[in-house]
């Protein structure tokens, strides 16, 4: 079989919130109405593939019309049903998806008749994409299962999803395939106190990445840990020196000249309460292609960057691999004639399809991102209008301290909000007047990140990656 994905560690699905919203109308009708009846629809997916993850990215249902499929308490369907969502899935460059549903709740196993139709039937024929069928299951209580058939020596093997999400405006959904292994919940007593038993599960099951391990990154780092996050990805290639040392949590004398991901690393192992915690530290600049790999490897993406490439490579995951971006940070301004400070703020946004994106919400320019590329960038400054000439690029504990966990609690925001809480796209807060402004915007109309959408693999070729 010809594919052009390589081979990965494991496979995953995520539904744009339109395609789980269309499917789950079109599967779950008949439960619904309080008729046990299965039913099914062809969809559209797109790759996207990091350095131990490949993931498929459904975007689109083809639903059946009334002659394709048949309804008889199972359900099958026509030869000109599957021959028309082929045609839809190589015209667009895309994979093929099969979906229905099951009586039952939770993560579905197959039955024979489920496994022989898709392996024999319908994985046969979406050879024709270049890319392998992904098959999925939804029960009667939205939780979806998936799994990916791949062509190995002269059998068709069907490998599990680790897990499904879905994507949606403010929220992340995670259905996870059950483990057999148990959690010992003992030293999370109180944080499933407060959200339960299930949605610590659910954050259980998320990789998340911190890009920038500093004074933001390293509370963030911390405070994960002890959440019982079980995979962290650390991304920095910066040392710790000694003018860090009254903002960078954890980090001493000792530490002075070591990687602030190391730091990070030693004592988010020391802080964790899950029971085992894997920490993948990648010890460079996100643009190095091995990072930017592994960063599209995670669940949730946290920027604590203050450099545009960074930024702009952060935005063009949360936009082509559906992976939501929480990014944050602060800024002090300060009277150039007395050194007082006139304003303090620090804030923390969602950047997904569904919102605007960094660059348009000013986070950095494309002119930005051509200065760095060029060296002629200036060192990013958190302190306006200082007196001191050697003044700029830092803050004070606090500061960092209040983003950190602005950008914390919007990071556990996602997973465990419930489908009635309000959307939180972005909250800034200021020190010295005490306002909170909340920030809810889309991108400018000619935006070009926001024509790179579930696009993946597929989307154009970074040219800044480096190998190194």
């Amino acid at each position: 079989m010809v594919s052009n994905l390589r081979q990965t560690h494991w496979h995953e699905a995520v539904l744009t919130s339109e395609a789980n919203e269309a499917a789950c109308n079109h599967l779950l009708q008949h439960y619904r109405q309080g008729r046990q009846q299965e039913d099914l629809c062809f969809g559209l997916w797109t790759p996207s593939t990091g350095t131990e993850r490949e993931t498929s990215i459904v975007t689109d249902i083809l639903l059946p019309f009334s002659s394709e499929r048949r309804l008889h308490g199972n359900t099958s369907f026509e030869p000109e049903y599957l021959a028309r969502a082929m045609r839809a899935a190589i015209r667009s460059g895309q994979g093929l998806v099969f979906m229905h549903s099951h009586p039952s709740a939770g993560w579905q196993d197959m039955s024979i008749t489920d496994v022989r139709a898709e392996r024999d039937r319908i994985a046969e024929t979406a050879r024709a994409t270049g890319k392998p069928l992904v098959g999925m299951t939804v029960g009667i209580d939205g939780y979806w299962s998936a799994r990916v058939w791949k062509e190995q020596a002269r059998s068709r093997t069907k490998i599990s999803s680790k897990k499904v999400r879905v994507l949606e405006k403010g929220r992340l959904v995670v259905w996870e395939r059950p483990e057999s292994n148990g959690s010992d919940r003992s030293k999370q007593r109180r944080t499933i106190d407060t959200w339960g038993e299930a949605r610590q599960r659910r954050l259980e099951a998320l990789r998340i990445g911190i890009v920038g391990l500093g004074s933001v990154g390293s509370v963030v780092t911390e405070g994960l840990a002890r959440t019982g996050i079980r995979e962290l990805v650390l991304i920095d290639h910066d040392k710790v020196e000694r003018h860090n040392l009254d903002r960078l949590l954890n980090a001493g004398e000792r530490d002075i000249g070591r990687l602030k991901t190391d730091v990070a690393e030693k004592s988010a192992r020391r802080a964790s309460t899950a029971s085992n915690i894997r920490i993948i530290n990648h010890r460079g600049k996100i643009q190095e292609k091995a990072a930017y790999a592994a960063a599209r490897d995670c669940d949730i993406l946290v920027s604590c960057v203050d450099r545009p490439l960074a930024r702009d490579l952060l935005n063009r995951i949360a936009y082509r691999d559906a992976i939501p971006v929480v990014d944050g940070g602060v800024e002090v301004r300060k009277n150039p004639q007395s050194g007082n400070m006139n304003s303090a703020r620090w804030k923390a946004h969602v950047v997904t399809p569904y919102s605007e994106c960094l660059r348009c919400k000013g986070q950095y320019t494309s002119s930005d991102v051509m200065l760095e590329l060029d060296g002629s960038l200036q060192t990013p400054s958190y302190i306006k209008e200082s007196k001191l000439k050697d003044a700029g690029g830092e803050n004070v504990f606090c500061l960092s301290l209040s983003a950190a966990s602005e950008v914390l609690n919007m990071t556990l925001r996602l997973p465990v909000a419930e489908s009635w809480w309000p959307v939180l796209e972005g909250v800034e807060r200021n020190l010295v007047s005490g306002r909170t402004h909340n920030r809810s915007a889309v991108c400018h109309e000619n935006c070009t990140i926001n024509r790179e959408k579930w696009l993946g693999d597929q989307g154009s070729k970074i040219g800044y990656l480096t190998d190194k």
